[in-house]
């Protein structure tokens, strides 16, 4: 069969544990981006974020191979659930070694990239950089869950419903989670919000 890339997840993850390793591989390269991106705007360690995304296959592998993943045509929020639930344990085993939980102005943390206005001032560009730079440091004082859900709606542009079934949380917390995440910023931030 040449039409792999045609199949749903579930036929393509029915064709691997049947033993067609050519499934596995249009699962993962239908699911790499998505994967690696929601990765690496949750850990600022490239490396770590790279062991993370590869302990998030092998955990698909062993799932399916053991026969403990029910088709029900929510792989993809499966999958992000999984890698959701790995960024987590590392966030937990450096907060047991006495580290923090990374914050968005660290050195190493993904830059917010927007593209340059033409009409602003210099002036203008400062100040609009110098809220960005304040918003990032912000975040990084909300909740895990509120940061959590901030990146994946503003960085990752997750629809609440993706957020919701990624998180493993329903619409409506999602929503709330959202919600009290802009009130805080914006109390924060006072007269820039």
């Amino acid at each position: 069969m040449s039409n792999f890339h045609k199949l749903t997840d579930d036929e393509l993850v029915g064709l691997y544990t049947e033993g067609c390793d050519e499934a596995f591989d249009v699962i993962l390269s239908r699911y790499d981006a998505v994967v690696h991106t929601y990765i690496r705007f949750s850990v600022s360690d490239a490396d770590v974020a790279e062991d993370i995304f590869q302990d998030t296959f092998i955990k698909v592998i062993h799932t399916l191979r053991r026969g403990q993943y029910v088709a029900a045509g929510k792989f993809k929020a499966w999958l992000l659930r999984l890698a959701h639930n790995l960024v987590m344990d590392h966030y937990r085993r450096i907060k047991g070694e006495g580290a923090r939980l990374q914050s968005f102005d660290d050195e190493d943390a993904a830059p917010v990239e927007r593209v340059p206005d033409t009409r602003l001032t210099a002036e203008e560009e400062l100040i609009e950089q110098a809220t960005i730079d304040e918003l990032e440091q912000y975040l990084g004082l909300l909740p895990e869950v509120q940061q959590e859900v901030v990146r994946m709606r503003y960085w990752e542009d997750m629809s609440f419903r993706e957020i919701a079934e990624a998180t493993g949380v329903s619409i409506n917390t999602a929503l709330g989670r959202m919600r009290y995440a802009l009130i805080n910023l914006r109390k924060m931030m006072g007269s820039l919000a």
